[in-house]
């Protein structure tokens, strides 16, 4: 007889087969698991990328000299229809407008119809000087020189007013006492600004209407003046305009030497200075500490001469254009570099009149070597060697500064 399933009563078989399955489907992880769910998996790790150093910026500051008013440079100025100023600087308005930031000294005042033109010892010129001066590119003046109050306070109010009619920012005469507190802080491009301050030794003798009329050298004052400008959060340099010295002397005497000193250890970054009618030294002085810590590059021009006028010597007949270049990098600014243009003030007969045009030396002697200006002839080329030669003696010869090729772009905006 058969029996199911192969066994005698075929249960006890099922059973084995059941039991047989049951640790089967253990042993293929049907089981209940021992352990909990796996973790979360780790977040990537973003590693943050460095963002590139902001390229420096860089700007250009242009000083000149003293506009010296002589009455005969507004007679030629004359028009049908009231005065042009701009021939005079025609061949130098290149420079002008190609520094991110021109300044100049004013060495007359603007009163308008109510005085008379005139020259030395007081000097009037008409009031669209100030408009003509903004046109061929100078950007903003220095005002406290020895012939600031050649016509009293009518001069000195007139002036201002006339320069801010033509756009033109003034420091160093004030007609209130908040406008002498006031440190003219200028945009030399976008990203560095410049404090700039002024001071003469005098007013030849005429007496100040207002105990603040006029910026008067005062070592107190000066190195007041320039910590306060140092402290402003704003402002990125410092520059001091200086009219001082002997006049018709090629080196610095005491006064100039120890007012300059004074102003870079209180933080000045630097110095142009003006009145003795003569070019004279220029330095640039590397890392210099001054009492803030700040060890900088520092640049000063002791005398850029006269930029024009009627005076006859042939070291009145010089000036120089400084050009002081900046560099702002991660928030500090410096000097980077400096230079000179020599120029050189030529006249010529015209028409029974002396005419009068302010030029770059090197660019008007090359221009006579390739036959170019008509204007330049052989005697004034001799002229124009002697005062170049002059001028390299006195101001760069042995401090190496150089001098700013002609041949370089004078369009210089960045």
């Amino acid at each position: 007889m058969a029996y199911p399933l192969g066994g005698k009563g075929g249960r006890p078989i099922l059973r084995k087969v059941a039991l047989l399955l049951t640790a089967l489907l253990a042993l293929g992880g049907c089981a209940k698991p021992t352990q909990g769910p796996p973790p979360e998996p780790k977040p990537l790790e973003v590693v943050p990328v460095q963002a590139p150093p902001a390229p420096p910026v860089r700007g250009r500051i242009l000083a000149v000299g003293d506009l010296l008013m002589h009455l005969p440079l507004v007679t030629i100025s004359e028009t049908k229809d009231g005065y042009d100023f701009t021939p005079l600087f025609q061949e130098v308005k290149p420079w002008i407008e190609g520094a991110d930031l021109a300044i100049a000294n004013l060495e007359t005042t603007l009163t308008g119809p109510a005085y008379p033109y005139s020259n030395y010892p007081t000097f009037n010129t008409p009031q669209e000087f100030a408009r003509d001066i903004k046109k061929v590119g100078f950007d903003a003046i220095v005002h406290a020189n020895n012939h600031a109050l050649d016509y009293g306070e009518y001069g000195l109010t007139q002036t201002s007013e006339s320069l801010e009619r033509a756009g033109l920012p003034h420091i160093g005469t004030a007609r209130t006492p908040a406008e002498a507190e006031k440190i003219l802080v200028l945009d030399v491009v976008p990203g560095i600004k410049l404090a700039l301050l002024n001071y003469s030794y005098s007013t030849n003798g005429i007496p100040l209407p207002q105990p603040w009329s006029v910026n008067l050298l005062d070592k107190d004052r000066v190195r007041a003046d320039v910590r306060r400008a140092r402290q402003l959060p704003a402002v990125d340099l410092v520059a001091v305009a200086f009219h001082y010295g002997d006049e018709d002397t090629r080196e610095p005497n005491q006064q100039q030497i120890e007012f300059n000193d004074l102003a870079i250890q209180a933080g000045a970054d630097m110095i142009f200075g003006d009145h003795v009618h003569a070019t004279q030294r220029v330095e640039f002085l590397p890392k210099v500490k001054d009492e803030w810590g700040r060890v900088k590059n520092r640049a000063v021009f002791y005398g850029l001469g006269n930029f024009i006028s009627r005076q006859l010597e042939l070291h009145q007949e010089c000036g120089l254009i400084g050009l002081v270049d900046l560099v702002k990098q991660n928030g500090e600014s410096e000097v980077e570099s400096m230079a000179i243009i020599p120029t050189w003030r030529q006249n010529w007969w015209d028409g029974g009149l002396k005419r009068t045009r302010v030029v770059v030396m090197e660019k008007a002697m090359a221009d006579y070597k390739a036959g170019t200006d008509p204007l330049m002839t052989t005697e004034a080329y001799e002229r124009l060697q002697l005062a170049w030669n002059d001028t390299l003696r006195w101001t760069v010869a042995e401090t190496k500064v150089p001098v700013y090729s002609y041949k370089e772009s004078p369009v210089l905006k960045r």
